[in-house]
């Protein structure tokens, strides 16, 4: 601990040397400043962590003597001021303030100014367009952020003052640079939705420092809309206006009336959609309105109008004749296909749009191998696609020919035009098969439909049984409900994966049968646990010891453990700390959000990042941090890619993972905790998603009490969408809707 003996009050004045350390999450920082009185280095701490090198601050705080550290000084309060010396401006220009300005374009810009280089950048920035190499759109930005950083502090004392603390403000900074103030101030419940972690309760406190009465319109349209993106996150794409006054009134603790008059208020400025359920009256007893986000909206209805416009084409686009395709097929390969394979097939080739289903084993990659073949031998083009990067690597394996993730194959490009592919720039090709199909999200959804154009057949493939998608929506359950698209579903497994424990336990759950252990020699395994706290120490033994020694798996690479939940005893934040400390006990860690993350640690990518084409599902491995720098470097198959600490929470430690994340992978071997401590999340598509991600091991381990929850329990939790219907108004013509269709905009993921 510091010794408060030794605290003296200070100001110091100098320029960023380096930092020792940052942390975006809290804003805390060390730094090394080079005084100016002095002409020594001193250390100094604070929430800093905004700043950049080479920028020259005076600080004002306690200077004290760390037992560890040495003497630093604890900032209270700074300023960021002009670096005055050539030297000082030419360091802080090359800080990494823009991307593309380094040291040697810094130098030249310094060359040219002087000392009056900050002064040009701010009253004459037309005179920079005369240095070699700086082009219109970099003088810009370079202008923006000297801008920006002049004023950051200003930005950091208004929300400072308004209750935030220093995590929270360094995250609206970054998000909205220097006009966070006036943001903010205009809307506070925007943050809500756009700064991770600050909730709806953070926001609406902060509005209430800024005046904005208890019952103001602005209130309650924010909390109404907050409730229908909550229902969003857990797959709903729609609540009844009854359960969204409802839910929003025990958000706000207040009457519901005031509520249920803001609600059609909502619909006709635009921001929600309105309307009777679809389907005909008589389907429903007392219809009442329901309520939709309106992305939600125009992502269900724009689904069903798509697909109905490619159902209605005429068959026999690809002009092949299936029988004699099929048959060729066999005689080519040797292999005799059993009739629902080759109905599948045969459907594939001939119907507009089809859906082939079925669990592991079952033969659906050898019905895409086969398409594979007979477009090609045909000379016909064939797309094949995935929702994440991982299906879509395991997609191209195991068929040998190029596949790519959806958002790849509809070129989606950052910003408001969205995917460039849609229905005035569609795919081309003769047949596209999409893999995958359960993890396919309402708008996802919408957008690849935009992009098929009338002359490509399309083929869906999947698995009725698995988990839903993580977005809202139930498309293929839907789209299989509204008996309007050819569908196959396969139950005959392989002669080749009838000896497999894996197969056979989870064609057994879908049946209702409770998984047991195979025998000596065999891939599945059931190890019962007292309690969770048993399972926990359990778990890191047979990752970390049995498999590894048995099996001759390595932990670091072959073994995935899959958890129902994040939280808990035995969910993935736990595990994952506690398998990192054993398989990887490195030193020097970074701690964001909660998350520790060393060199060598495996991590998860989990969402797309197109700047630096790594896709939500991508594995790599830490290969070094540089806290200084503030930067992680992470090796992925193809290459290494650079992430500042901020960006970390685009990565999750990935020795532990939720079921959910591993859709679309396959493992070596998978280990999954099953205890009655994750009693809301035991179903039996979350077990049998789970068991079906492992090739050649699954070992469960908990208590046969929760097996039996999770087998018994088929619901796979309600949700709340119209697609089925609306499908099926399409067939009839007869669907009720109280408004016309919101007109379609140009697609967004």
């Amino acid at each position: 601990m510091t010794n408060r003996n030794e605290e003296r009050d200070v100001v110091v004045q100098g320029t960023i040397e380096r930092f020792t350390f940052r942390n975006p999450d809290t804003g805390w920082a060390v730094l090394r400043l080079l005084d100016e009185a002095s002409g020594t280095p001193v250390i100094v701490v604070g929430s800093m962590s905004q700043l950049k090198e080479g920028q020259r601050l005076k600080v004002s705080g306690k200077q004290t003597t760390h037992p560890r550290f040495g003497t630093q000084v604890q900032a209270e309060t700074f300023e960021a001021i002009a670096p005055s010396s050539e030297e000082g401006i030419e360091a802080y220009l090359a800080s990494g303030l823009v991307r593309g300005i380094g040291p040697a374009t810094a130098q030249k810009i310094v060359r040219a100014f002087g000392v009056d280089t900050l002064r040009v950048i701010e009253d004459e920035p037309h005179r920079l367009r005369g240095v070699r190499g700086l082009g219109e759109r970099r003088v810009e930005e370079l202008c923006q952020a000297v801008r920006e950083q002049k004023d950051l502090q200003g930005v950091m004392v208004f929300l400072r003052t308004h209750g935030l603390g220093p995590g929270l403000a360094a995250r609206i900074v970054r998000r909205y640079g220097a006009s966070a103030s006036a943001l903010v101030q205009a809307n506070p419940f925007r943050l809500a939705d756009e700064v991770i972690g600050v909730g709806f309760r953070i926001a609406d406190r902060l509005a209430g420092q800024m005046g904005i009465a208890p019952n103001a319109p602005e209130r309650l349209d924010a909390a109404l809309e907050f409730c229908l993106g909550q229902a969003a996150k857990d797959g709903s794409c729609f609540l009844t206006e009854a359960d969204l006054v409802h839910r929003t009134s025990e958000l706000l603790s207040c009457a519901e009336e005031p509520l249920r008059l803001r609600v059609p208020e909502l619909a006709a400025a635009g921001r929600v959609v309105r309307q009777l359920p679809p389907g005909p009256a008589l389907l429903h007893e007392n219809p009442l309105p329901i309520v939709y986000p309106l992305t939600l909206a125009l992502a269900e209805d724009g689904t069903a109008r798509a697909l109905d416009q490619l159902l209605r084409r005429d068959s026999g686009t690809l002009q092949i004749r299936a029988p004699a395709a099929v048959l060729w097929f066999e005689q080519t390969t040797g292999m005799q296909l059993p009739a629902g394979q080759r109905d599948a097939l045969v459907r594939a080739l001939t119907q507009p749009v089809s859906v082939i289903t079925g669990g592991p084993g079952v033969g659906k990659t050898t019905i895409v191998r086969a398409l594979v073949q007979i477009l090609a031998q045909k000379q016909r083009k064939l797309l094949l696609a995935a929702p994440t990067g991982r299906a879509a690597k395991r997609l191209e394996e195991s068929t040998g020919h190029a596949a790519c993730t959806l958002h790849r194959l509809l070129e989606f490009t950052p910003g408001p035009s969205g995917f460039t592919r849609n229905h005035t720039n569609p795919l081309e090709g003769d047949m596209l098969v999409v893999d995958e199909v359960s993890m396919l999200d309402v708008q996802l959804a919408y957008a690849l439909l935009q992009a098929v154009p009338p002359t490509m057949t399309l083929v869906l493939v999947g698995d009725r049984n698995q988990l839903p998608s993580v977005g809202p929506g139930n498309v293929l359950a839907d789209v299989l409900a509204s008996g309007r698209v050819v569908t196959t579903a396969l139950t005959q497994i392989f002669r080749q994966q009838r000896g497999s424990d894996i197969v056979r336990v989870a064609h057994g759950i879908l049946s209702g049968q409770i998984p047991t252990s195979g025998g000596e020699g065999g891939d599945f395994f059931f190890v019962e646990t007292q309690n969770a706290a048993h399972a926990r120490l359990i778990i890191r033994e047979v990752v970390t010891q049995r498999i590894p020694k048995r099996f001759g798996l390595n932990p670091l690479t072959d073994i995935q453990v899959l958890c129902p939940m994040y939280r808990g005893e035995v969910g993935a934040n736990s595990l994952n700390r506690d398998l990192q400390d054993v398989l990887n006990p490195g030193e020097v860690e970074v701690e964001r959000a909660g998350q520790r993350y060393r060199v060598g640690d495996r991590v998860m990518q989990i969402r797309n990042d197109y700047d630096r084409e790594v896709w939500n599902g991508d594995v790599g491995r830490i290969s070094r941090l540089d806290t200084g720098a503030a930067k992680a470097f992470v090796c992925f198959p193809e290459r290494e890619h650079e992430y500042r600490f901020e960006d970390l929470g685009d990565l999750v430690p990935g020795y532990a993972i939720s079921v959910h994340r591993s859709q679309g992978s396959e493992y070596p071997a998978v280990v999954m905790p099953v205890t009655t401590d994750h009693f809301m999340m035991l179903r039996r598509s979350l077990l049998y998603t789970g068991i079906t991600r492992g090739k050649r091991l699954v070992v469960l381990v908990g208590s046969r009490k929760a097996l039996e929850i999770a087998v018994h329990n088929a619901d796979n939790g309600h949700r709340n969408s119209g697609l089925c219907e609306r499908l099926r108004d399409q067939l009839r013509g007869d669907g009720i809707r109280t408004n016309p269709a919101p007109r379609h905009p140009e697609s967004r993921p």
